[in-house]
């Protein structure tokens, strides 16, 4: 009997014991973050990954396709990918000042958000990106299917389907036609 009380008499202490130290480490991490605030990150937008914009590179985009760039089939997907590129850099300098200014709108009302807590302006703000970007995302949208079409002429159907997998490890969305 003797044996069973003390046992549970220093079972009892352990456990006191633990939990008394948990609670100081608490404590201690709570003082210690309240000490040295976190600053809250700067906001970045990124527009062109907002739109889906893609610039490939080529030998890449050719190694996950299994196509070689010495034969004539790589030579024709170089040629269509490196005007698609051009395509696409000429579209964002068209309308860099549209992106430029949808990409700090965004992140004025990030700062915003952070400094007051104040969501109000939140579904302004997404309605006003997304009037603003529409003409451009759609002109995106037409030269990737465009692209789609061009490349499905030269590729096999194995070779095809890996282009998809690839292009859509890009973040890229698809239409429903493919």
């Amino acid at each position: 009997m003797k044996k069973i009380i003390f046992l549970l008499s220093i079972m009892t202490f352990c456990s006191v014991n633990a939990q008394f130290m948990n609670g100081g480490l608490q404590n201690q991490r709570q003082r210690q973050m309240m000490q040295t605030p976190e600053k809250a990150p700067e906001p970045n937008f990124d527009v062109d990954q907002y739109l889906g914009i893609v610039i490939y590179d080529i030998e890449k985009a050719a190694k996950k396709s299994s196509i070689k760039l010495d034969s004539e089939e790589g030579k024709s997907f170089s040629k269509i990918l490196t005007d698609y590129n051009n395509k696409i850099k000429q579209i964002r300098r068209i309308n860099s000042f549209t992106l430029n200014s949808s990409k700090e709108m965004v992140e004025n009302f990030q700062r915003a958000v952070i400094k007051n807590r104040d969501y109000s302006n939140q579904v302004e703000v997404q309605k006003k990106l997304a009037e603003d970007l529409k003409p451009i995302s759609e002109t995106m949208k037409t030269e990737d299917q465009k692209l789609d079409e061009e490349i499905k002429k030269i590729l096999t159907e194995k070779q095809y389907e890996k282009w998809l997998k690839f292009n859509k490890s890009l973040n890229k969305t698809f239409s429903e036609e493919k």
